[in-house]
């Protein structure tokens, strides 16, 4: 089963897929999180950001020189990636070859996910990427936005984590403090990020005119997060044990 996860950034989609995940273990059910990258943090008062960001970009040629020319699937994987980002192309070099890599990633864990039978819980999935293409361009419209989610793989459950706008903004300044100076350079400002509010409501608004489901989730305190957690698990386990009882019938 594969569980995705899109939000606004710094709205705890990682720590909701963990807690998540989490509670699953606990309870007896196999659950993995597919990890997406996350901003590196200044250690103490020496910045070893330029270290960090050189090491990120050796990681990540090597890492997806791996996908293209190895696995099976690389090729589609690469023509996956590619169409994505010629349907809505970010304004930035640096930022296209970013959300590039991630996206070829993605589709590559997605694969694999959808052969084995354990959960997988990715923190950012295709409809996170789509968001994500949409704020690194700033002017993708809504029939853009229709035309590509409607050619994107789809997640046995998908969940929008919705945070107050003041929270998201208070998290990701402080996001932005924590952050060594060379390692701004991978990622969206302040102001851009924020703009993630309108495209998630657009496309929360393109998923239902679809008919897809999708649940709402609150991260605001520990307590939200963990009673949020129980409401997705019992959604999940609901479709497992669906799928068993279909699997019976055949």
């Amino acid at each position: 089963m594969i569980v995705e996860l899109f939000g606004p950034p710094g709205s705890g989609k990682t720590t909701f897929a963990h807690a998540l995940a989490r509670r699953l273990r606990e309870d007896g059910y196999c659950a993995e999180v597919v990890r997406s990258y996350r901003p590196g943090v200044r250690s103490g008062t020496l910045d070893l950001g330029v270290f960090l960001s050189v090491a990120r970009i050796v990681s990540a040629t090597v890492s997806t020189a791996k996908i293209i020319f190895f696995p099976r699937n690389g090729g589609e994987d690469l023509s996956k990636s590619l169409l994505l980002l010629k349907a809505i192309p970010p304004k930035k070099p640096i930022w296209r070859a970013r959300i590039w890599q991630h996206i070829l990633k993605l589709s590559h864990a997605w694969d694999r996910a959808e052969t084995i039978e354990d959960i997988q819980i990715f923190d950012e999935g295709y409809v996170q990427a789509v968001g994500s293409l949409a704020l690194l361009n700033g002017n993708a419209d809504k029939a853009t936005l229709e035309t590509v989610l409607s050619n994107l793989p789809v997640a046995d459950l998908t969940i929008r984590v919705v945070l107050p706008r003041a929270t998201v903004a208070t998290r990701l300044r402080e996001r932005i403090e924590r952050e060594p100076p060379a390692e701004r350079l991978f990622e969206a400002d302040f102001e851009v990020n924020m703009r993630a509010f309108g495209v998630f409501n657009t496309i929360s608004e393109i998923l239902s005119a679809s008919g897809r489901d999708f649940i709402c989730v609150e991260t605001s305190t520990q307590g939200a997060t963990a009673r949020s957690a129980q409401d997705v698990e019992r959604a999940i386990i609901a479709k497992c044990s669906l799928a068993t009882n279909l699997q019976r019938r055949q």
